[in-house]
């Protein structure tokens, strides 16, 4: 691995552990955290309910950010190696990106997407994306799969 990818590895694993905290922490904290964090209004009501939708959504979304991020860890060889290391990562990286890149348009035509929390969300998650590429690009190196 370069050492020019490793600190792009790195924040695309701290970008998803963080992201997964925060899921987690909106459980206990609340609708208005939910809210906060542009939650739909669907999971904001079950928040404000206390019905199972939202805390199952929040739970289900940091495992998914957790998982990401115990793959780019991977990529570092920090942690044991996940199944479908470089598929993974590439398939994370796509997500990312695309999410990234999507919502200048998108924002185009839906404006109450034009707001700090989306564009620095967008931000955020693309700089995951080019960190998890390079994920993909650093075990093609070493020959993982």
């Amino acid at each position: 691995m370069t050492t020019s990818s490793r600190p792009w590895i790195q924040l695309a694993a701290a970008i998803a552990a963080v992201g997964a905290l925060i899921h987690l922490a909106a459980i206990p904290a609340g609708p208005a955290w939910y809210a906060y964090f542009g939650a739909p209004p669907g999971v904001v009501d079950s928040a404000r309910a206390g019905t199972w939708p939202a805390p199952a959504g929040a739970l289900v979304i940091a495992l998914l950010m957790a998982t990401c991020a115990w793959y780019a860890c991977a990529a570092l060889g920090a942690v044991r190696r996940p199944p479908l290391l470089r598929t993974g990562l590439a398939v994370m990286a796509a997500i990312c990106l695309v999410r990234a890149l999507l919502l200048p348009p998108l924002a185009m035509t839906h404006p109450e997407l034009r707001n700090t929390f989306e564009v620095v969300a967008a931000l955020l998650w693309g700089l995951a994306g080019i960190g998890f590429a390079l994920g993909v690009k650093a075990t093609a190196r070493r020959g993982l799969y």
